[in-house]
């Protein structure tokens, strides 16, 4: 890593922990009715098999997605570069009750031995990464042989007037209503400028990845169900915004 490539992830470490304090209550980040979890819950055990599974959750966060598969009764380990995203993390996983463990590190780069997960899992991650191609790659070194990676990722500005239109009319209502500016804490455009996917990740991009990684078995799974029930529990300043393209992408090593 160059001292560029460190500093900017730095940079990107202090700014989600900033948001480590709002994140789960952010649009599509806290799961926010028992519908939802059930929904997601049915996605992940059609593609996984029986048993007790290791599983990664890599750029974790407050880890609400892999949390999701140790109430499943699978054992999870978080990994994230914000220590605040860690914390967050680990009083969940104790208030609930789970045996989760909780690293700090790269993303891109998995500080453990290969074959060590049957799951490599991550949520709106992929979008924030200067080397996708090269974390997917790494992702699946992690994985033992037959392993399963699941990326969770949309496109969250296609730059269509209609788009730009919704976003700038959620923004003023926000800022009306809760008296802030919500973009604050949005990347720089220096950041920006070292993301090749800074609008969000579209199902064609990630399937390259996996392709790309040598992947077999891959599906792409449409999350529009899950964005539906998202939106009941929004108010209209927030709906009228969240409309992605949003997708699951699963391969097996």
């Amino acid at each position: 890593m160059t001292i560029q490539e460190n500093q900017i992830k730095q940079t990107i470490a202090r700014i989600w922990d900033v948001s480590s304090e709002t994140y789960d209550s952010n649009e599509g980040h806290g799961i926010k009715s028992e519908a939802e979890r059930e929904a997601w819950k049915k996605v992940f055990k059609n593609l996984l098999p029986p048993g007790r599974l290791k599983v990664l959750d890599v750029g974790c966060g407050t880890c609400e997605i892999g949390l999701l598969f140790a109430e499943m009764g699978h054992h999870v380990t978080g990994l994230d570069l914000s220590k605040k995203m860690l914390a967050k993390a680990r009083e969940k996983a104790s208030r609930r009750g789970f045996d989760s463990v909780f690293k700090k590190g790269d993303a891109e780069a998995p500080p453990f031995k290969a074959g060590s997960f049957d799951v490599v899992v991550n949520r709106h991650l992929l979008w924030t990464l200067p080397h996708p191609d090269t974390a997917v790659q790494n992702w699946k070194k992690v994985l033992v042989e037959g392993g399963k990676l699941i990326v969770i990722d949309g496109v969250w500005n296609d730059g269509s007037i209609e788009t730009n239109a919704r976003r700038l009319v959620s923004d003023f209502c926000t800022l009306l209503v809760e008296r802030r500016n919500p973009r604050k804490g949005n990347y720089s455009k220096e950041i920006d400028s070292e993301l090749p996917n800074r609008h969000g990740v579209s199902p064609e991009k990630m399937l390259e990845y996996f392709r790309a990684a040598g992947f077999k078995n891959i599906k792409d799974i449409d999350l529009k169900d899950i964005m539906d029930l998202q939106r009941e529990n929004m108010p209209f300043r927030k709906r009228i915004a969240y409309s992605y393209k949003y997708h699951l992408i699963y391969g097996e090593k």
